[in-house]
């Protein structure tokens, strides 16, 4: 007979910020065992976001902190000083932790070696994010990463990048990022009236329309997107490119499309929250994800969900798993305003069935659900709790 923990366990997840994107995932897990939440941060201080957990969801508290400025507006160091105590005082069955960047997900790690606490490590980075800090600390991550029962994993690359870093890649589990495909594509479905009436509202009409979602930051690429786009204005001058977000680069990029000669068929439209994104995926064309670095890339979940092709570069972490080179959208080196162009004008010539391409979308993220997410995390937990049992 199974033990009852192996399948009721009572979880711990130690996680950064509540991103609305992750509500659906954590109340899945809820339904599958007793599961609990611990919040480091507020998400305000880094996003746009809402973080309202609707009613019964799930259990979450939020952890005491202190923040330590490092002059970069993209990092802080978070000090959860409650954490080691909250942990003393509240056993679990299994704990997963996100990461390797914090001192709160650190000393996770540490806690549960030194209690023998069955522990799984969630992580999304891949080879492809270079930097100073992650060179001083690969120290600190491998240790870690070694510390874990179980892994899981964004998707392939960060499967790969977890096992290059001493995980047995038969306990890595991918539980690939999911969005609520279900919720996107029923919002995506507009009819042509509807669809039609948006466009106008955008002041788009029939023309092509290309639509860019994230923060306006470098490592997003627009700044090679602009140039591109520039292309193809000079070859549809009713061309229109329409930029969702807000960030420390939007004079500047306001600037640089003013001197591209493309100020009028640029629209920047601020913070747009997720419940209307689906209609902006659904009057778009094309998504355009850029990112010279990408962790994921939900965007393009989102996107596909809504019959949207994607263009998008292949520093984005989802695109091995998500993206078909011209099938689904279109997958160019990072930094290329060339290839950018090459594609955006090759997706809106003639000779590009733009209908079949909306339905491969479609198609093409069906299997990616928040159901099957859910899936690896259980087998990632069950993963843990056994090595400890046969231990």
């Amino acid at each position: 007979m199974v033990d009852n923990v192996l399948l009721r366990p009572n979880v711990l997840l130690v996680f950064g910020f509540m991103a609305p994107c992750r509500i659906p995932l954590f109340s899945e897990l809820a339904a599958r065992f007793p599961f609990e939440v611990w919040v480091l941060a507020d998400v305000r201080r880094f996003r746009e976001w809402s973080e309202e957990v609707p009613e019964g969801a799930f259990q979450y508290r939020m952890m005491p902190n202190v923040r330590i400025p490092t002059g970069s507006q993209d990092y802080q160091v978070v000090i959860n000083y409650s954490l080691p105590l909250a942990l003393a005082r509240h056993r679990h069955d299994a704990v997963i932790s996100v990461g390797w960047d914090t001192p709160a997900a650190v000393y996770t790690a540490l806690h549960a070696r030194i209690t023998r606490t069955p522990f799984v490590l969630w992580a999304g980075s891949t080879a492809g994010e270079p930097s100073w800090r992650r060179t001083l600390g690969r120290p600190i991550t491998r240790s870690v990463v070694r510390t874990a029962d179980a892994w899981v994993a964004y998707g392939s690359r960060s499967k790969e990048y977890l096992v290059a870093l001493g995980a047995d890649a038969d306990r890595v589990f991918c539980a690939y990022n999911a969005v609520d495909t279900t919720r996107f594509a029923a919002a995506g479905r507009m009819a042509d009236v509807e669809r039609k009436a948006f466009r106008d509202k955008l002041g788009v009409g029939d023309a092509p329309l290309v639509f860019y979602c994230g923060q306006l930051i470098d490592r997003k690429g627009l700044a090679d997107l602009l140039p591109a786009f520039s292309r193809l204005v000079a070859a549809y001058p009713d061309a229109a490119l329409v930029v969702a977000g807000t960030g420390r680069r939007e004079a500047q990029f306001r600037a640089l499309a003013e001197a591209a000669g493309i100020g009028d068929c640029v629209k920047f439209v601020g913070f747009v929250a997720q419940a209307d994104l689906p209609k902006y995926y659904a009057a778009a064309d094309l998504l355009a994800l850029p990112s010279r670095q990408e962790v994921w890339g939900l965007v393009i979940n989102e996107a596909l969900a809504c019959g949207t092709p994607v263009l998008t570069t292949d520093a984005v972490g989802a695109t091995p798993d998500l993206m078909q080179h011209g099938a689904n959208g279109y997958v160019v080196p990072p930094g290329s305003p060339e290839a950018l162009a090459d594609a955006l004008l090759r997706h809106f010539s003639a000779g590009t069935n733009r209908a079949a391409m909306r339905e491969a979308a479609r198609k093409s993220i069906e299997p990616f659900t928040i159901a099957r997410s859910a899936d690896a995390f259980v087998a990632a937990v069950s993963c843990a709790l056994a090595r400890h049992r046969i231990g």
